[in-house]
């Protein structure tokens, strides 16, 4: 017998990435349209570049300028080198030409990392889609002014990779040793079947792949995800109905629902034995639907339950049974002890 829960999750990408600027400027070209589908590194809007660029040119100026200057320098601190060698030149004037390199050198390296960060910035002129997906709604567009400096937002645009969904739900904690079995498994991981609105038969299936590392301690429930295999009939952000298979039960019996009884001893039902006595057993519920339990201790397959009249029955009375047959409203009072049992 399959053991199987339900819950109630929602359907959710694996990425979600809002599209920022990261520089000050103005949009000059928009070239992408609300729910838009977009390919990672596609261009969706470009900055006004013209001062950047222009800051690089006087950048690889000053980086020339620098590199001359370095070029000056050593070259005197040869000459210096080749007449301390003759004993012309005095070893504070190597000394000084060789500082005299060491700043020139700092120099270059100085304008290279400022001309870096300058070709970096123009980079940032053009904003491309991250991840692959489809946009949201897009807030900026051609004469926006955008900032940088503003992490916070809705952005420019938001992209949800549509190929990937997840579902995620929530179970109690007493079924995390059933999850984490389920998840141990690599050929029989669990199986989710997702429903949407009243669905009788699964919009999509989905694999078991993650179990939260704790607890909520507020509900008492454990989070898991599963991947969906297909995500045609789904969306992002969708609440769904999940029914979760975590393994299969070796022995188990089924009775209709009505047979399952809640006392002060705890779950029951009424056997009928052969003689027409009933014997009220205990019994250990797995799980229930609509019209049926499944019990795995208590009763065995081919025993007969009562299904009506429990009210009037203690357990070793004698009872009568009747046709299964739907009674007549206005003769249900002349029936007899107990309703139709359960073969």
């Amino acid at each position: 017998m399959p053991i199987t829960r339900t819950s109630i999750g929602w359907i959710e990408p694996t990425a979600r990435v809002t599209v920022r600027a990261r520089i000050d400027g103005t949009i000059v070209e928009r070239h992408i349209h609300d729910g838009a589908k977009v390919a990672a590194g596609d261009l969706l809007f470009r900055l006004d570049d013209r001062e950047l660029r222009a800051q690089i040119a006087r950048g690889e100026a000053a980086l020339s300028r620098d590199r001359a200057v370095l070029a000056k320098a050593q070259a005197g601190l040869k000459r210096t080198q080749e007449l301390l060698a003759r004993s012309v030149a005095s070893q504070a004037q190597a000394e000084e030409a060789a500082a005299e390199v060491r700043i020139a050198a700092a120099n270059v390296a100085a304008s290279e990392a400022t001309l870096a960060i300058d070709r970096t910035r123009l980079e940032h002129t053009r904003i491309t889609a991250p991840i692959s997906g489809r946009a949201g709604v897009v807030q900026g567009g051609e004469g926006h002014v955008v900032r940088g400096s503003d992490p916070t937002g809705d952005g420019l645009a938001t992209i949800t990779q549509m190929s990937r969904l997840q579902v995620s739900f929530s179970l109690p904690e007493r079924d995390l040793p059933l999850l984490h079995a389920a998840l141990a498994d690599p050929e029989n991981k669990g199986h989710v079947g997702v429903f949407t609105g009243q669905n009788t038969q699964p919009s999509a299936e989905a694999d078991l792949t993650f179990i939260d590392s704790s607890v909520d301690v507020s509900s008492g429930t454990i989070l898991a995800k599963a991947a969906l295999k297909t995500n045609e009939d789904v969306w992002p952000g969708q609440y769904v109905r999940v029914e979760l298979t975590l393994g299969k039960h070796p022995e188990a019996a089924a009775v209709p629902l009505v047979a399952l009884q809640t006392g002060h001893s705890g779950p029951h039902v009424f056997v009928v034995r052969p003689d027409d006595i009933v014997e009220m057993r205990k019994v250990q519920p797995l799980a229930t639907n609509q019209d049926e339990a499944v019990i795995t201790e208590g009763v065995t397959p081919g025993e007969r339950v009562v299904v009506e009249g429990h009210a009037r029955l203690r357990h070793g009375s004698l009872i009568v049974e009747t046709a299964s047959a739907p009674v007549p409203l206005a003769q249900s009072s002349r029936t007899a002890d107990v309703g139709p049992v359960r073969r």
